[in-house]
């Protein structure tokens, strides 16, 4: 354990709390942020990209674009030491999804908590600040559920096909419903290579999705492209 990271983190916790606190934010009992006052996005459009928030720089066009956080864990510990310069990037873009400190199911619950609770505290800063978010659907071990209890229900969410918790399919899918009930999304911002697993629960539960390639996806398949082009040339 890095004690002098933990030492970090709790500090901003508290001061994020507190600067909540005065723009009349309220918290429930198991520390998360009541943030369902906010307008959210109830449907993205078709023609909308998705790019992490490190690769800013090669956007074609900020106000079609939704910035993500679904990046590794200590580059997201990194963005929270400069948080205000973070959110002063985010303002020309269409939205950004939630932050996306990853509750991997096989950690601690404390631990998962932890995580889910600094992305609701991140994005609660986010809205305070004007910018518009699109909630992740991210969640640890059922006893991290309440945690979307943050957002309100019938709203756009974002949801990571990559990440940690892949490995624990029948687990996820499990999770992956409860969730879809807890919240009710008016619609799904995929980032990354849907399953059809996953792609069929959606299904099934009626909810329209716009499907994006994560970063890494989306270069290969556009050098291919060019590739081809310059072989017909």
């Amino acid at each position: 354990m890095d004690i002098h990271r933990e030492i970090n983190l709790f500090k901003y916790a508290e001061q994020a709390q507190r600067i909540l606190s005065t723009e009349g934010i309220s918290f429930y009992d198991n520390g998360f942020p009541d943030l369902t006052k906010f307008e959210y996005i109830k449907e993205a459009p078709e023609d909308i990209e998705l790019w992490p928030y490190n690769k800013r720089n090669q956007v074609a066009n900020p106000r079609k674009t939704v910035l993500t956080f679904f990046e590794p864990d200590p580059s997201l510990y990194g963005y929270l030491n400069t948080l205000d310069k973070v959110a002063s990037n985010l303002s020309i873009y269409y939205a950004v999804t939630g932050f996306d400190l990853s509750p991997c199911l096989d950690s601690p619950i404390p631990e998962q908590h932890a995580a889910l609770l600094l992305n609701a505290l991140t994005n609660g800063l986010f809205l305070v600040h004007g910018i518009r978010m699109i909630p992740s659907l991210r969640t640890g071990g059922v006893a991290t559920l309440p945690a979307l209890k943050s957002y309100p229900k019938n709203i756009c969410y974002a949801f990571g096909a990559l990440g940690c918790n892949q490995k624990f399919q029948n687990i996820g899918r499990m999770l992956l419903n409860i969730k879809l009930a807890l919240s009710e999304p008016s619609q799904i911002l995929a980032y990354g290579k849907l399953s059809a697993t996953d792609a069929g629960i959606f299904s099934n539960w009626n909810i329209p999705v716009v499907n994006r390639l994560d970063y890494q996806a989306t270069t290969r398949k556009r050098t291919k492209e060019r590739r081809r082009q310059n072989v017909r040339l």
